[in-house]
């Protein structure tokens, strides 16, 4: 009789224990999809609650489930972050590079006009070379 009992409380607890886990997963993804900050927080107080009444072993994996399910989004989250980062960092070093050339050409082109009209040279050292020397005989 006595072993009886104990399997039918087993069996008991072990359907409850199922049904929670079902309930459990549940609350896990509606807090997950969540619409606004206070429909998340209202679902974790509802969910901390309920594994409040759960032994220790059964909270502690109910915790973990969440932990483990919240990481994987955050995860995800993250991987997408990093990405979109990485997308727009490169087109900013695409213009970065592009803008580099346009000043190397217009730093070469004002280089290459003050040549041409010796604006750019020190006096006593024109076209002519050191006192005009090729210039002169």
């Amino acid at each position: 009789m006595k072993t009886q009992n104990i399997v039918v409380t087993l069996m008991l607890l072990g359907t409850l224990t199922l049904g929670l886990s079902t309930t459990i997963d549940e609350q896990i993804t509606a807090i997950q999809n969540a619409a606004t900050q206070e429909e998340r927080v209202e679902l974790m107080n509802e969910f901390k609650t309920d594994i409040s009444t759960l032994t220790q072993e059964e909270r502690i994996e109910a915790i973990n489930q969440l932990r483990t399910t919240m990481q994987e989004t955050n995860s995800e989250i993250q991987t997408q972050t990093r990405e979109r980062t990485r997308i727009h960092q490169g087109d900013g070093s695409g213009e970065m590079i592009m803008n580099q050339k346009m000043n190397q050409n217009h730093a070469a082109s004002k280089g290459m006009n003050q040549v041409r009209s010796g604006g750019g040279s020190t006096p006593g050292t024109g076209a002519g070379g050191q006192n005009g020397f090729m210039g002169k005989r």
